[in-house]
């Protein structure tokens, strides 16, 4: 089940989740394997964390796929984690010109064999609102693809 499903114009926050029948210790012990995020995030071109572990204050870097298979590039980005819950929450910020962002990934315990994934983004600053309509997009195909791909993780953990 996918909760909070996303209106084409929907404002800020970008968020949902999806319930999963995962034990939460296996998809956060797969989350963790920043450079594995290709493998099931199809949003995610290239992933890496600066240093070592994933954890509050490290520096991830990645690259996007693009929101349409038919455009030629790759976006990407370098954020600080500023949150790292082990099974709850990793939360990250970027920080450029006029540009502020935050990144939640969200997890939870519906029980022994069930957890659920989450979603959650927004953003500011007056590079934001110049291309908004560019972000926005790009933040509802990240929601898009990530939920999709824990769900097609579930079967491939299965």
């Amino acid at each position: 089940m996918i909760s909070g499903a996303i209106p084409h114009a929907a404002p800020l926050p970008i968020e949902g989740s999806v319930d999963l029948d995962l034990p939460v210790e296996r998809l956060w012990d797969t989350f963790v394997d920043v450079p594995g995020w290709p493998r099931w995030n199809p949003c995610i071109w290239r992933a890496t964390v600066r240093g070592g572990d994933l954890r509050e204050g490290a520096t991830l870097v990645w690259a996007f796929n693009p929101i349409e298979r038919r455009y030629l590039y790759k976006l990407p980005a370098t954020a600080k984690i500023v949150e790292f819950e082990p099974c709850e929450r990793v939360t990250w910020e970027v920080r450029l010109p006029g540009f502020h962002a935050l990144h939640s990934y969200r997890f939870a315990a519906l029980g022994e064999q069930r957890c659920s994934f989450g979603s959650w983004e927004v953003a500011e600053g007056p590079a934001y609102r110049s291309l908004r309509r560019f972000w926005l997009a790009h933040f509802r195909y990240v929601f898009r693809e990530s939920l999709a791909g824990a769900r097609a993780l579930t079967q491939a953990l299965a």
